[in-house]
């Protein structure tokens, strides 16, 4: 494999893993205030933020308005126009009832992941970081507490 072909697979696999997670991350930043699209696109930008990696994705308005509009077909979100702090109109976004019940089967999942020995090892051999079951399990302690 060529240098180049190297790069351009390296950079699509990359975007294949944003790609999958970008929905998720839209229905949680919903979920933490009322924002409107250009202020989520910032707040992807930040998430995709690789740092020194030649992997510049960017979160376009051509590819998060229409996850938006069917986020709000589906009921998951809520658009309502506004006047921002420039003056200008702008559509603001908030979280139903449903995205929040989708959100908790998301949140389900993920802790599901952290409880698979396989998916620790997975997390530990691409990120070079390990999940231990102690701190795991001081975490769960710690958000059944906050729950309560």
């Amino acid at each position: 494999m060529t240098d180049e072909n190297f790069d351009y697979s390296q950079t699509k696999l990359i975007k294949h893993f944003s790609n999958g997670l970008t929905r998720n991350l839209i229905l949680w930043i919903i979920s933490k205030e009322k924002i409107h699209g250009y202020g989520i696109m910032k707040k992807l930008d930040e998430f995709f933020d690789f740092g020194e990696l030649d992997c510049d994705i960017k979160n376009t308005s051509s590819k998060v308005y229409p996850i938006l509009r069917k986020m709000e077909s589906n009921g998951l979100i809520v658009g309502e126009w506004d006047i921002n702090e420039n003056n200008k109109r702008v559509k603001y976004y908030t979280i139903t009832d449903d995205g929040l019940l989708i959100l908790d089967r998301i949140g389900l999942v993920m802790r599901s992941i952290v409880n698979n020995p396989t998916w620790l090892m997975f997390y530990k051999d691409m990120a070079g970081v390990e999940i231990s079951y102690e701190k795991r399990n001081r975490n769960q302690e710690s958000n059944k507490n906050l729950q309560q």
